[in-house]
């Protein structure tokens, strides 16, 4: 069967980790639409304080998921 996905960016930050920026923007979308499918990164950022250590990063990543209406 055909299926037809639609897909959002968002960008997830955390202090902790790449992985913990993206699981931000997942759970955030998570929590806004269903029937999400995958995940794909399209940019890391890191933020410098002052000190010159990273204190924050930020993932930009694709979400997709099925449009809804479609029989599997």
């Amino acid at each position: 069967m055909d299926t037809a996905f639609k897909v959002v960016r968002v960008v997830g930050e955390s202090a902790g980790s790449i992985e913990d920026a993206a699981k931000v923007a997942l759970k955030t979308s998570a929590d806004r639409v269903h029937g999400l499918t995958w995940i794909q990164i399209a940019d890391i950022r890191a933020n410098v304080n002052e000190d010159g250590e990273v204190d924050r990063w930020q993932v930009t990543v694709d979400i997709s998921f099925k449009v809804d209406g479609q029989k599997d």
